[in-house]
Order: C-alpha cells, then structure tokens, then sequence
C-alpha cells in the first residue's frame, strides 16, 4: 500500500491530480525562455506531442505470422513512449492525455495476443484515463459476440464486470472485429452466416451513445468475398434507433448511428499453416489472401445533423431505487429479507392437524422461541448498523481535517495533487 492509498483512506476521499492549465495555475513555470513555447504556437505543439506520443509496433516484440492474432497493426506488441511527460510541469499539462487518446486497447474473445486487455485492467483505470479512453478495439469470436443479442447482456460485460459507474465505458472509438478464425465452422471451410439480431443491438447499445465512431471489420478469405458481399449489403439495411442520450441547452436531444456511405475494403496475405496446424482446406495454396470490409458509423443529432456530439453532457437517467444499477445495497433489506424468510418457514407449521394440547402447546413455544431469536438478530444486526454508521461519521469528522492539513499543505508546495471526491469504503 503506498502513501496515496494511505492517506485516501484516512481522509476518505480519492487523490487526483490537476490536468489542465487553468486547473494548474500558478502551478508550474511558463517556460517562456524556451522557443518551444514563446515561438511555437499551441497548435504546433500539440503535433509534436501526438506524434512523440503515438503507439507503433515494438520491432523488439514481434508476434509469430502463425499466430491467429497476426493481421494489420497486430504484428507486434504496441508501445507508447511516455519520456516527454517527464520533462517539465508544462509539457504533463498539455499532452498529459495523448497517450490514452492515441492508444489502441485491444479486448480478444478468444486466442488473445499477449498485449490483449481484459476487465481486471479496465477496473483499474483513473477517472481521468477512462474520459480520454481512444480506440477500443475488441476482436471475438462469431458465438460469444451473439450474446450480445440476449436481453440479460450488454455491451458493458466484455469489458468491465464491477457495479456500473456513469462514464466508465466512453471511448472516442469503438471498433469490433470478426477475423477469418472468428466465423462459425472456419475450419471445415463452410459458408458464411451472420445474425443481424446481435449488430442491431451494437448500434442501439446505450454504453456507445458516448462514443463519436463505431467500425465493424468483417474479415474473410478471398474467394468468399462473394459471400461477405450479400452478408455486408444486409448489415448496411440496419438502422440505428433514436435514443435521448445527451444535453442542448437544457433539454435532452435525440441520438442515432449513421452509416458513412463510402465502405473501405482492403486486402493482406498470410500463411496457411495457422496456428502451425495443417489445414487440408487449403491444400494447393502457398498462402491465404484474406479479404476485409470495414463498415463505418458517425453518431449525430436526429435534430441537429451538423451538431458534434462530443463534450457534451450526458443526460442523467431517472430510476426508482430498486431499479438502479447504481444504487446501493442496505443491509437493513438484508435481514429484513431474511426475517420475512423466517416467517414463510415457520407459519405455515401452525396450520398443522391439532394431535393433543401438550404437542400444541410445544409447537407454539418451538415457533415463539424461533422467533423472539430472529427478532433479537434483527435487533442486533440494527444496533451493529448503527454502531457502523457512527464510527464512519467520526473517521469523516477525522478525515476532513486531515483533508485540510495536507490541502494546505499541496497549496504551499505548489502541488498538482488535489482531492476530486468522496469514497466509498
């Protein structure tokens, strides 16, 4: 446990860090004796960030060509150079987020590559990384991606497996991915099939009414491109519903997903030996040319087509509390649940043939002594609530003051530190 993680929970609320200039002010020194910043102008140096922050291909990292995750921009492992956010307060300040904006995650459903994510690594991310959260990329297999059709799933449980949190799963682009190896039967070379149910619910999925682009990469080998062509012309008849998922002015507006009229297509060759495995579907081939199309979505406004829909707010969702996702479990619900278990397993016993006076009576002094326990569970379970509720008080009481000494402390350092908000224990 390190000292943040410490003082977070002494003071009972989380640690972050300023991200902006104006957030940072008086902060950090201007820099205006370098040309970089008293010549340059912003926009300049924001080129110069992207690009010494960009992901590439480790040359050191290279995957195996067998492999079934090796295909365009998965050759080898990505890397982001992060030494510029070292030099000075005022570079952090304005490139701090380029390395999350820029970054390709990638999520595989199954036979992932070793720099694949998984939901464990998404949970770990600051509020801050998850705003600037770029490319989301997930590559699954044709079966597990059909359950996104089945009402008890969502979009979200590929990615996180924790308590929803508003704005958790917002990235600036969402792309998914079926490779030559994701179809069904692949490897008895059998004919393309799609459902259309599971792509309908990707282009209604609430979690994307955040995210500006959506692409979908259909993936398969040459001489089926005939095939992917009837399954590509079905997807583009799809359309996305009109949902209210953000703010103009104050008042909530309409959202849907737009097809881009123009398609891209493009082509690789691999070897045939996926996975160093024979495959006598293709006997007589020196290697696999595979064929991609990749379909594009824009969110807009249904109301305001040339609006843009990023920065602006999300409108709040109104639920009664035993419908929430994100509200929280009372204890008291709890025992009063179990109380009320209580009674449907003993009641009904009084309802029993009377077989003589002495039986009864001890029926009755059986249920009344079952009872008064529960009841004194119930009211010890209470008083420990209680109990629990006063002692978080005065740890909130103890916290506020630290929260004030080391406040004070990070303003006279001239500390990017701050605090951002309360914390559940």
């Amino acid at each position: 446990m390190n000292a943040i993680t410490k003082l977070e929970g002494k003071t009972c609320k989380y640690i972050g860090i300023a991200f902006s200039e104006h957030e940072a002010l008086g902060k950090y020194n201007d820099q205006t004796s370098s040309p970089l910043f008293s010549v340059l102008p912003r926009e300049l140096r924001d080129l110069i960030w992207a690009l010494a922050t960009a992901p590439y291909e480790d040359p050191n990292a290279k995957f195996e060509k067998t492999a079934y995750y090796y295909r365009p921009g998965h050759t080898a492992r990505l890397r982001t150079e992060v030494a510029l956010l070292l030099t000075c307060r005022r570079v952090w300040l304005e490139a701090n987020a380029l390395p999350m904006l820029q970054a390709e995650q990638s999520f595989y459903y199954f036979r992932g590559a070793p720099d694949g994510r998984d939901p464990e690594w998404m949970a770990r991310l600051t509020k801050h990384n998850s705003q600037n959260l770029g490319e989301l990329h997930l590559l699954i297999q044709m079966g597990t991606m059909e359950k996104l059709a089945d009402p008890t799933w969502s979009l979200r449980d590929y990615f996180l497996k924790n308590r929803p949190v508003r704005g958790d799963l917002q990235p600036r682009v969402f792309r998914l991915t079926i490779r030559h190896t994701d179809w069904w039967s692949w490897e008895n070379d059998a004919p393309l099939r799609l459902q259309d149910n599971w792509v309908k619910a990707l282009l209604d999925a609430p979690e994307l009414r955040s995210t500006p682009i959506l692409k979908l990469d259909l993936e398969t080998l040459d001489y089926k491109a005939d095939q992917l062509a009837v399954i590509v012309d079905r997807i583009k008849m799809i359309e996305s519903e009109s949902r209210p998922s953000h703010y103009v002015g104050n008042s909530p507006t309409m959202t849907r997903f737009e097809l881009v009229d123009k398609q891209d297509t493009s082509t690789w060759e691999g070897p045939t030996n996926i996975d160093d495995r024979v495959r006598h579907a293709y006997d007589g081939k020196a290697t696999l040319t595979y064929h991609v199309v990749t379909l594009t979505w824009n969110l807009r406004f249904t109301e305001l087509p040339h609006a843009s829909v990023p920065g602006l707010r999300r409108a709040s969702v109104s639920l009664s509390p035993d419908k929430d996702p994100f509200a929280v479990d009372k204890d008291w619900g709890r025992a009063e649940g179990e109380l009320r278990f209580w009674y449907a397993a003993i009641l009904p016993r009084r309802r029993e043939p009377r077989m003589t006076e002495w039986t009864e009576g001890m029926k009755q002094h059986h249920f009344m002594l079952r009872f008064w326990t529960q009841v004194r569970w119930v009211s010890r379970r209470q008083a420990e609530l209680g109990e629990a509720v006063r002692r978080r008080q005065f740890e909130e009481l103890c916290g506020a003051a630290r929260e004030r000494e080391w406040a004070a402390r990070w303003e006279a350092e001239k500390s990017l530190l701050k605090f951002i908000g309360h914390r559940v224990p």
